[in-house]
């Protein structure tokens, strides 16, 4: 029905146009006709108006000459194009349904249902120490609320609570409320500061030193003043090798005893004299073998002086004489070290250090003589073949020998003249030291003959008996012996080299 009524008034509202619009360009036709006598020739432009919701559609003519209008073709108004939309009802507001026209945007609303109303629920909110007590009534459908029942509000109970002050923080009352527990602070008091003691903490070789500060009042502490570490004062002690034991130099430090050792060295092994011990009737033969450095020593290659290698026993037990040493000196030639090893050695092993007088005869006829405390003696320095004499501390000679020391190097002499290898006659100078007489002076090598019959030698063997006196005699005098032949070969072949040259 309401769309009946509706649709009714659009129509006559669209007549009501359509007759205005004839009456409009009925008078405009007439006001351009007089214009038509002046006799304009209409040249019409031509436009389309489309139909709306509400008016009529139409062709519109205008003359571009003297602007003259004029409408025909007229089409029906299209009527409004309705969408409806349901709107729901609120608590205070009717439900209703919206009309609107997808064409021109025109709306209308018929009601569909009432008011809902609210439905509110009650919260009781307490009044507080700051804040009145009321009711809030609040709608669980649309969120609405509004408050009544007002009560005053309590006011704060505070309680006070002195805090004393410390080394670092201010000292306060505190006002705490018994109800709400808002709290407040005043009368406030400076803070104590800290009461130090200072402890020292000295550096080490490791670690730095520093001072450690605590406060006697709160025991709060810190540490300063730090100090570098000392470093390691190392005493270095140099330990030798030896035959057995490896050498090594020793750090130790004199403050914290920290220990580490660097610079081995391998054992040198031993070094052995050998020491013939001839076989008598009584006694076995053997070779001991001393080591000239640690006096270690060892027997090998037993022999006896029986065919048989039978000693029988006798047939009364022997008793056995106290032994008393009878040195006798040994030597040995170390002529990859240049050195001559002397030891003066008992047939038992003893060993005993006395120094030696050392008279050296180079090559060249020059003698030197030094006093030598140890068992090793040193020709390195010396050139061509070396006679070496031995006497003991008393001068007493006791043994001559011959080695070879390296060469002597040649003078540079030729190579000084390379410009002129035709004159043989300056090459001739190095036979200038054949002149000296002192070389030939044959009885020093032979000094070895004169001590035969050595007196400490002597008086051991007396107080060992029969067999034993004629032995040792017998080996002191071969001893002797091969010492002057060996000086007076040296000899010999020293002067014989100086007459080639």
């Amino acid at each position: 029905m309401t769309k009946t009524i509706k649709s009714t008034v659009v129509t006559l509202a669209a007549s009501a146009a359509l007759f205005l619009t004839g009456f409009m360009c009925t008078g405009f036709t007439s006001a351009k006709a007089a214009n038509a006598d002046t006799g304009c020739n209409h040249a019409y432009e031509l436009t389309e108006i489309a139909a709306t919701c509400t008016e009529q559609g139409y062709t519109k003519y205008t003359c571009t000459e003297c602007g003259e209008e004029k409408k025909d073709n007229y089409t029906e108004a299209k009527g409004h194009n309705y969408t409806e939309s349901v709107v729901a009802a609120t608590c205070t507001t009717a439900g209703y349904t919206l009309y609107s026209c997808a064409d021109c945007g025109h709306t209308y609303t018929e009601q569909t249902e009432a008011a809902k109303g609210h439905t509110f629920e009650v919260v009781v909110v307490p009044n507080t120490c700051t804040h009145k007590g009321y009711t809030v009534h609040f709608c669980t459908t649309c969120g609405y609320e509004y408050e009544d029942n007002y009560s005053d509000e309590l006011g704060h109970d505070y309680k006070e609570n002195v805090v004393a002050p410390t080394c670092i923080e201010r000292g306060y009352t505190e006002h705490t409320c018994a109800i709400c527990g808002d709290v407040y602070f005043d009368n406030y008091v400076d803070a104590l500061e800290h009461n130090y003691e200072t402890a020292i903490t000295e550096p080490t070789c490791l670690d730095g030193g520093y001072t450690t500060y605590t406060c006697a009042t709160c025991g709060y502490e810190y540490i300063a003043d730090y100090t570098e570490a000392n470093g390691h004062a190392y005493t270095e002690t140099v330990n030798a090798a030896t035959c057995v034991t490896y050498g090594y130099t020793d750090h130790v430090c004199n403050d914290c005893g920290n220990r580490f050792v660097t610079d081995y060295i391998a054992p040198k092994g031993h070094k052995y004299l050998d020491v013939l011990v001839p076989a008598t009737p009584d006694s076995l033969g053997y070779t001991r073998h001393i080591c000239v450095d640690c006096n270690f020593s060892y027997l090998s290659d037993y022999v006896t002086s029986g065919d048989d290698g039978y000693i029988p026993e006798p047939d009364e037990p022997v008793i056995p004489e106290i032994h008393k040493h009878a040195y006798e000196i040994q030597t040995m030639d170390d002529s990859e070290n240049m050195q001559v090893i002397v030891m003066r050695v008992c047939a038992c092993g003893n060993v005993k250090n006395v120094y030696f007088v050392v008279t050296f005869t180079d090559e060249d006829g020059v003698v030197t003589e030094s006093k030598e405390t140890g068992n090793k003696i040193d020709y390195s320095e010396m050139y061509g073949q070396v006679v070496i004499a031995f006497a003991d501390e008393n001068g007493e000679q006791l043994k001559t020998m011959v080695v070879t020391a390296k060469e002597k190097p040649v003078e540079p002499t030729e190579p000084e003249l390379p410009e002129n290898p035709d004159e043989p006659k300056e090459p001739a100078i190095p036979d200038e030291p054949t002149t000296p007489e002192e070389p030939e002076q044959p009885t020093e090598p032979n000094t070895p003959d004169e001590p035969n019959v050595p007196d400490e030698p002597n008086t051991e063997v007396k107080e060992n008996g029969g067999n034993g006196v004629a032995i040792a005699l017998f080996v002191i005098l071969v001893v002797l012996a091969l010492g002057g032949v060996c000086g007076f070969i040296a000899y010999k072949k020293i002067k014989a080299k100086k007459a080639q040259k």
